[in-house]
């Protein structure tokens, strides 16, 4: 007899189920949805590495650009990419992920697009420059920004040819 007790007293209540429209405020710090920037992302694959359900997954074949992909049915949200990202092109959105049966929204992907190294015309992915200006703050030195748009090997003979230049005092002249 106490479950008609309980019925006739949920009969007097209002219904305690919220509306679609009815949505709760998320948290502050809430992991939502993941966005990625893809002008501040210079496919270092950290975090694909530190993604330990392998949401994150680079593709190289294309020799033009680095694919970036997100599956977000296999993200666990715990964080790792945006906190270990150098160049901070990923962060998290105070939204909730879409759910729904079509995988394809489910899926992010973006291009990060090789450039010619100045010197010697090698594809590299530089810096992008709110990344270094965040770095040197106001004191930015002229050379990094002729450094940025060379690949590895030529920043390291440029090194070289400027120690030599400071050992012997004679100017070198560095040929593109």
């Amino acid at each position: 007899m106490r479950i008609l007790n309980l019925i006739s007293r949920n009969f007097g209540r209002k219904s305690r189920t919220r509306l679609p429209a009815e949505i709760v405020p998320c948290p502050d710090g809430y992991r939502g949805t993941l966005q990625h920037v893809g002008s501040l992302c210079t496919g270092c694959q950290t975090c694909a590495y530190v993604c330990s359900p392998s949401a994150i997954t680079f593709d190289t074949s294309d020799p033009a650009s680095i694919v970036w992909q997100y599956f977000a049915e296999q993200c666990s949200f715990c964080g790792r990419c945006v906190e270990y990202c150098p160049t901070h092109s990923l962060s998290f959105i105070e939204e909730s992920p879409i759910v729904t049966g079509d995988r394809s929204l489910h899926r992010l992907a973006d291009k990060v697009f090789y450039q010619p190294c100045a010197r010697c015309s090698r594809p590299i992915i530089p810096i992008p420059t709110p990344v270094i200006t965040q770095l040197y703050q106001d004191r930015l030195p002229e050379m990094i920004e002729g450094l940025n748009q060379l690949c590895e090997k030529c920043r390291s003979r440029t090194a070289g040819e400027r120690i030599k230049e400071g050992l012997t005092g004679n100017k070198i002249e560095v040929k593109a």
